[in-house]
């Protein structure tokens, strides 16, 4: 048979011979315990034996949609992305404000900060392509956008739902709505058919958008050209819509448009424009320049629109040192402005004396004002959005976007995406199940992705910024299974030299959580744990207290197991100190990768394209190796996945599955891998690879570690950076309602999160029929705002009295809690028990029960003669459920 095998086998396919390549296999058993079972492979083929499958390696077909045992997925929140790319838009009641991000849009309540609403066109299939240039908000909480798709549309803003949609015929990359008219609009649209690498030639038209809900198909509208214009880089509409000016460079163009016959006039600037504004009631066109000067144009009137050659009046206003990055006007009497120095200067007109709000942070590149004048929303280039009170200059609310978003857009421009590398990955806290991920030069940033909210931020390593030394970066993060310990790595870079950068000093610092303040403390700090840097960091599961391991791979062709130590002290005063336990190596290859298992049993260390498996508390020499093939790639990563007898080892080319029960290549996925998360508790693995290299496509994959069969499948245009599960708050429970035999569902209890390069971060999870409403307590709630509330506060809402739970929700909760106390977990959380309220009567009844147990003889003689009735149909009483509880925790107090 053997024979037979090796020969090569013909096959007849449409009536053509067709040969199959000859596959040799060779099996060689090496010397390991009893107790552990290593089969060594080697394919010279390329196709590799498994045990199991018919098929070793899986050339992955990815569908859109889930398999069928399984209910369909949507994408429930889209948040990240970079929140400064424009001034944000206010709705019409200020109770609101709107961001554009990418091809989405979302709502934030004013007074918080909180996401209320986020919507797309594509909101259950997937992201949309065409990215949104604009929006502009109108009458009754409605929202208009303008995309790259050539198409403006018409939204709900408190539903999220699609009321028209109208075709502009191009693209409108800067748009402003004509106040004195509803559905008009300003447009400066590219022109057709230009060069690569030529000028961008622009058009100014006047679009109307008239006609009744007609859902998704699109009405074409026609469009008024007013006047033609070279590198636009910005709009400006007087109040009265009979004015309209755009900028480019050195020039201004202003048309009046207020009759049929449009007059434009065109005026040089000896500084580069940056800015323009029209004051809302005199004829005054502000104009800030590269210089920080604000000159005021006294050019919009009657007399300016019929004659060209009359002089313009112009008045000067000089503070800013640098450039001026936004102006805007708040009522008759007040200009704002805002450039690099990162301060607000409030110019008051009448009086001619100016206000400052400093320390701000960063540039700013966005100022706008509410409609009511109440609050100012300041946008700056570090990714975050200030709303101030425009009374006392306090801040009313704080919105921090992710840092990821904000490099990676300015290194599109600068191309200084190598000097700020990526290199965390997205990391999941075990305890909040929030995102860790790398932040400012030195820090750590924590991200709640979904209600895009910014945590905190964990300065890892300080450093001075002023001065032109290097910045340090944070390398790795790692988190104990509890959540109490944290190791990272940070090092100090040199500037970019050809592409590479030289690594000076890294260290290695352990963090404890100080329960008290939930921050993070320094325990231990190791200068150079490796010699030229470090791979990789991982914590062993924590089962004992006080008993942790951590090991690290190093470019040293070592890796070193570090062991928590108490030194000094026991209870609240114990002080620990983290100590290296073991060093060791294999046949002088550098480790790339290290994971334990479930258990902490197994170490894990991946040598070249090799799988070393070690006894951590030995650590002399390596009890297995588990080798793919002869020409294995380098591996870049190794977990344990979950509680199950699989390992998954993965390079840049394919994704490797172990089966350690039989010591065998369980399947393998053969594409270019970019990012892989494998979910330290449940048996799943995230994986995102692109089906061709180079292509801009990926394809999001979450797999079960038993079958290459994607359990859901998810193509993303945009490209991926980092994937994760996250667990959810509650377990959802979803099973497909056709199947008999349904399989467990992967998003029963997680969700799936995808970070783009642009910085978005999609969250997909259970599809429900009802709109995605994100926070609907406060979406529903009408924030009103005056001048009276601002002054003396908002009055604090009386807080209704909470419920009683109901009996079936306290019984559900009881059993809960005496499963936790049979399994010796008496002190459960506090956060699964009811209120103290529904639990008193039943606590007292308990008490109140007779010591001895009336035997069967005694009840039945004592009510023999006594006839009762009884009503069947009444509800077991919530304290008979709740008397083998406190009896359970009696005996759990006695026995402790």
């Amino acid at each position: 048979m053997a024979g037979k095998a090796d020969t090569a086998r013909k096959t007849k396919k449409a009536g053509k011979e067709v040969k199959e390549p000859k596959v040799k296999t060779k099996e060689k058993t090496i010397k390991r315990p009893a107790h552990l079972q290593i089969t060594k492979l080697a394919s010279v083929a390329g196709s590799l034996p498994t045990a199991g499958l018919t098929t070793p390696i899986v050339e992955a077909t990815i569908s859109t949609q889930p398999t069928e045992t399984h209910l369909p997925i949507s994408l429930k929140v889209v948040s990240g992305g970079q929140l400064t790319t424009g001034p944000i838009v206010f709705s019409s009641d200020s109770s609101q404000f709107y961001l554009a991000k990418d091809n989405s849009v979302s709502a934030y309540n004013v007074q918080n900060g909180e996401m209320l609403q986020n919507f797309s066109v594509h909101r259950d299939s997937g992201l949309q392509r065409a990215a949104i240039k604009k929006i502009v908000a109108a009458e009754d909480h409605r929202v208009y956008t303008f995309s790259a798709d050539h198409k403006a549309r018409l939204w709900d803003a408190r539903t999220g739902d699609l009321v028209c949609v109208w075709d502009i015929g191009a693209c409108a990359d800067f748009v402003e709505a004509d106040p004195s008219k509803s559905g008009r609009f300003f447009c400066a649209m590219r022109r057709k058919r230009q060069r690569a690498g030529a000028q961008k030639k622009y058009v100014v038209c006047r679009v109307e958008l008239k006609g009744e809900p007609n859902g998704v198909e699109p009405v074409h509208v026609e469009r008024q050209e007013l006047f033609r214009a070279s590198n636009v880089a910005g709009l400006s509409v007087r109040a009265d819509g009979q004015w309209v000016a755009a900028f480019a460079k050195f020039r201004v163009h202003v048309a009046f448009v207020g009759d049929a016959n449009v007059k434009c006039h065109v005026w040089g600037m000896e500084e580069r424009v940056s800015a323009i504004a029209f004051h809302p009631r005199e004829p005054v066109l502000a104009v800030g320049d590269w210089r920080g000067r604000i000159v005021f144009w006294f050019c919009v009137d009657e007399h300016a629109a019929s004659s060209e050659d009359r002089p313009i009046v112009r008045s000067t206003h000089h503070w800013h040192a640098h450039r001026v990055n936004a102006i805007a006007f708040s009522g008759d009497s007040l200009m704002l402005s805002g450039g690099e120095e990162g301060v607000l200067v409030l110019w008051q007109l009448d009086t001619e004396t100016r206000d400052y709000l400093p320390r701000l942070g960063s540039d700013i590149v966005g100022i706008s004002p509410s409609p009511d004048h109440m609050r100012y929303a300041i946008t700056l280039r570090d990714n975050t959005i200030r709303i101030v009170s425009a009374v006392d200059r306090s801040l009313v609310s704080l919105l921090q976007g992710l840092k990821f978003a904000e490099r990676a857009g300015r290194a599109r421009g600068a191309r200084e995406l190598d000097s700020d590398p990526f290199t965390t990955g997205l990391v999941v806290h075990p305890a909040t199940h929030a995102l860790v991920l790398n932040g400012e030069p030195g820090r750590l940033q924590v991200f709640n992705h979904a209600n895009d909210r910014h945590l905190a931020s964990i300065e890892v390593a300080a450093y001075n910024r002023v001065g032109s030394g290097s910045q340090p970066h944070v390398d790795l993060v790692q988190f104990s299974s509890d959540g109490a310990w944290m190791a990272t790595i940070d090092s100090r870079r040199t500037d970019a030299t050809n592409g590479l950068m030289s690594v000076t000093t890294s260290y290695l610092k352990f963090w404890r959580l100080d329960p008290t303040s939930q921050t993070y403390t320094l325990v231990t700090r190791i200068d150079a744990p490796h010699a030229g840097g470090v791979h990789s960091i991982s914590f062993q599961p924590c089962h004992r207290r006080n008993a942790l391991l951590c090991v690290s791979t190093g470019r040293d062709r070592l890796f070193r197991v570090w062991e928590l130590q108490s030194v000094l002290g026991a209870g609240p005063n114990e002080r620990f100190v983290w100590a290296c336990r073991a060093t060791c190596g294999y046949r002088n290859v550098q480790p790339t990768a290290a994971a334990f298992s479930s258990d902490g049993s197994t170490l894990a260390v991946a040598f070249g394209g090799a799988v070393t498996l070690w006894d951590p508390a030995v650590c002399a020499r390596p009890v297995g190796v588990l080798v793919a093939s002869a020409d294995t790639p380098q591996l870049k990563g190794v977990a344990f996945v979950g509680a199950s007898s699989f390992v998954a080892a993965w390079s840049d080319e394919r994704l490797d599955v172990w089966n350690m029960l039989t010591g065998s290549v369980w399947w393998t996925l053969a594409m270019p891998i970019q990012s892989v998360y494998v979910h330290p508790r449940s048996s799943l693995l995230a994986v995102a690879a692109y089906q061709v290299p180079g292509s801009s496509t990926a394809s999001v994959m979450v797999l079960s570690p038993s079958s290459p069969t994607p359990l859901l499948a998810i193509q993303h245009p945009s490209g991926v950076e980092a994937v994760a599960l996250v667990p959810t708050a509650t377990k959802l429970g979803r099973s497909h309602p056709n199947s008999e035999h349904a399989k467990p569902d992967p998003l029963d209890s997680n969700t799936l999160v995808v970070l783009t390069p642009s910085g978005l971060i999609s969250v997909y999870g259970a599809h429900v029929d009802s709109k995605n409403k994100v926070v609907p307590s406060v979406q529903g709630r009408r924030m009103e705002s005056s001048a009276f509330k601002d002054i003396f506060g908002m009055q604090k809402p009386v807080a209704a009295e909470a419920p009683i739970l109901a009996n079936a929700q306290v019984r559900a909760t009881m059993r809960l809690v005496r499963s936790a106390v049979q399994s010796s977990y008496v002190n459960a959380p506090f956060h699964v028990l009811p209120p103290v309220k529904s639990l008193y009567t039943q606590f007292v009844t308990a008490q109140l029960l007779p010591v001895a147990d009336v035997s069967a003889e005694s009840e039945d003689a004592a009510t023999s003669d006594v006839e009762m009735d009884v009503d069947e149909s009444q509800p077991e009483p919530v304290w008979a459920e709740s008397i083998d509880f406190f009896a359970s925790m009696r005996r759990g107090f006695k026995a402790n």
